[in-house]
């Protein structure tokens, strides 16, 4: 549009010049104007800061009702809107996060944090491509971005590349080497790969570097225990467990390699493992575990089934994704499963076969249930993280009927003949091995039949995963409830 002079006719038609007209009046108009959007500009600024230290302080809420001042007094406003964003993710609200930094992007794609941040929302949304696509753009619009690095660095290490992870964390460290991060990712990468020197010298340095992290401390226990440096080991789990009373990993292994044989593993611990584990929990237990429970189950327990015409109302204790549900979906007519772990259960309910799916641990569950209403009960490689089973048998037996059957496997410890009379109750009955899993004795599992009125139909010698290419021994149980 031409810019009107002033000596041009003015636009309102009234045939004066625009000098001698509106022109002092679209002046004040326009001087209004500015002044309003500088006054908006300065009051969003000041939204802007203290969203920020709200953000910074933890208080999500009162962040959000900042950021969200500054978009009413600039829609348009790239930074409010990423950080809205990140609040979401935050939040776990992954799509919602998604959408935003994606139209903060719209507005300023050059952010590199943006973009890093964005990739971390989409790699917790397991879109691990995309995530990749994002972190690798932060970088290549700031190429000392030494997090996101370390991010393109965890995808690698989340799709099992491990050798351009460790390229990518030792980048991230070339750049920041104060980071302890990519130090411990590190650290958990050469474990894995035996290479426990290395893996030693990265833990340490990431334990310095952050030496309030339970995370970290756990994990240089565990390095220290693979290395067989038990005292080290014990130090930085007590150290992790002083950090976080609630780090179920640190706490089991205390028990473990101080001897002490504790009633059962921490449900911290279990969850944990089996959330971690749950997107490659079929493949990793059937190929390189050789891990068969299941399908022994399923055949065991269809011999018994035949010549019934209706199904079984089935209890599956510690289902996990449910292979064993699997193995009995042709003789079942009802199907329950409980598990602690979230993300086990999430790939259990994808196979469509269970009624019905509870987050909990075993007895709590149990409890819940009405007497003689299952026919059978299942725990399949469950009882490896229960040392005393007199409560769960206690209550499965108030589950069945006179007649319903008790299946479910464990590793076997050796029968111990203690002459000497220390050995605990519970020695006697189950040990708890440097593996973090508990093997018990069939003489306590006989025992404990014959008094909550279970006849053992069956105890079949099983090989219960390989491990190390080492064979773990145990049984499979078929129990039947006899009064």
């Amino acid at each position: 549009m031409k810019k009107i002079s002033r000596n041009d006719p003015c636009p309102c038609g009234s045939g004066k010049k625009y000098k001698q007209c509106c022109m002092t009046k679209d002046e004040a108009a326009h001087a209004l104007e500015d002044a309003n959007k500088a006054q908006n500009q300065a009051l969003a600024s000041q939204y802007m800061e203290q969203g920020l230290v709200f953000h910074r302080n933890g208080q999500l809420l009162e962040a959000q009702q900042s950021y969200q001042q500054v978009l009413a007094l600039i829609p348009g406003h790239a930074d409010a809107m990423h950080l809205t964003g990140v609040i979401a993710h935050q939040q776990g609200h992954y799509a919602l996060a998604i959408e935003r930094i994606q139209q903060s992007l719209q507005h300023n794609a050059s952010n590199a944090y943006a973009h890093n941040n964005l990739g971390a929302v989409l790699r917790d949304a397991r879109q691990f491509d995309e995530a990749l696509h994002s972190f690798m753009r932060a970088t290549a619009l700031k190429p000392d971005h030494a997090e996101a690095h370390n991010n393109i660095a965890n995808v690698y290490k989340d799709l099992g590349r491990n050798n351009e992870a460790i390229r990518s964390y030792e980048r991230a460290l070339a750049i920041n080497p104060s980071l302890a991060e990519p130090w411990n990712n590190l650290a958990l990468i050469h474990q894995k790969q035996k290479n426990i020197s290395v893996a030693l010298q990265c833990a340490r340095q990431a334990a310095a570097l952050q030496p309030d992290s339970a995370e970290i401390h756990n994990a240089l226990g565990n390095i220290y225990k693979d290395a067989g440096q038990i005292k080290e080991a014990i130090a930085s789990y007590q150290r992790a467990v002083e950090l976080d009373p609630h780090q179920g990993n640190a706490r089991h292994f205390i028990d473990v390699l101080s001897g002490n044989v504790s009633v059962q593993a921490p449900q911290a611990y279990v969850a944990k493992i089996f959330d971690d584990y749950a997107e490659r929990f079929d493949e990793h237990l059937q190929q390189v575990l050789e891990y068969n429970i299941p399908a022994v189950i399923g055949r065991e327990l269809k011999s018994y089934h035949a010549g019934r015409d209706t199904g079984w109302h089935i209890l599956d204790l510690g289902c996990g994704t449910g292979l064993v549900a699997k193995e009995l979906a042709p003789i079942a007519a009802h199907m329950v499963g409980v598990d602690l772990s979230e993300k086990m259960l999430l790939k259990a309910q994808a196979r469509q076969i269970y009624q019905r799916l509870v987050q909990s641990d075993l007895i709590n569950m149990t409890r819940q249930e009405a007497n003689a209403s299952y026919h059978v009960v299942t725990a399949a490689d469950v009882f490896v993280y229960l040392g005393q089973l007199d409560e769960i048998v206690t209550d499965v037996a108030r589950l069945l009927p006179v007649g319903g059957l008790f299946v479910f496997s464990v590793e076997t410890a050796e029968e111990t003949y203690d002459l000497s009379g220390k050995e605990s109750e519970a020695q006697k009955a189950y040990s708890l091995r440097t593996s973090g899993r508990y093997a018990h004795r069939p003489s306590y599992l006989q025992q404990l039949a014959s008094q909550v009125g279970f006849h053992c139909l069956q105890q079949l010698p099983q090989t219960i995963r390989m491990e190390n290419h080492t064979a773990i021994p145990g049984y499979l149980y078929i129990w039947r409830k006899v009064r």
